[in-house]
């Protein structure tokens, strides 16, 4: 299921991309609406948290693609991502653990110990977090952009109120 998800993904990656581009010509373009940075801040938290449910998405079926080569057909045995482990080590594989969160292949060995296996899986985690952390980030600032606009309308509004009392 999660490889038919990373589809879907994969087709959404250029039509993120294009959405970005066409995003940020709008900014550069002459004749924006006065609020177009908090706009752009808005939309900008929205296309992150899009960007790290694509990044994660793509890395779930990547995992699962993986453990399912490991579990059938011929030259299945060692998964994948554990024949990039070292010779000496690769004697050792006793078998395989996927890992959906974080995203990641553990290839165990004989004595137990368990070593992670190569494969795009630390980018892909990586880069999900960074999303995740630029959309949150983009929110907080979005929600101390809204207050400190509402505190300069209070003070604004005060100090009108002090000067009609002085008049």
């Amino acid at each position: 299921m999660f490889v038919l998800l990373m589809y879907g993904a994969m087709f959404a990656v250029p039509l993120w991309v294009i959405a970005v581009v066409v995003k940020l010509l709008s900014v550069v373009v002459p004749g924006r609406r006065p609020d177009w940075a908090r706009d752009l801040l808005r939309w900008s938290a929205g296309m992150a948290a899009v960007a790290a449910v694509i990044v994660y998405t793509i890395g779930l079926g990547s995992v699962q693609w993986d453990a399912s080569e490991a579990e059938s057909g011929a030259g299945s045995s060692p998964a994948v991502p554990c024949r990039s482990l070292p010779p000496g080590t690769l004697d050792q594989l006793a078998g395989h653990e996927p890992s959906y969160f974080p995203l990641g292949f553990d290839c165990l060995l004989d004595d137990g110990r368990v070593v992670a296996a190569g494969g795009p899986y630390s980018l892909l985690n990586l880069l999900t977090a960074a999303f995740g952390l630029a959309a949150i980030l983009s929110l907080l600032a979005l929600g101390l952009q809204d207050e400190y606009r509402a505190r300069a309308e209070m003070k604004a509004e005060s100090v009108a109120a002090q000067g009609k009392r002085s008049s």
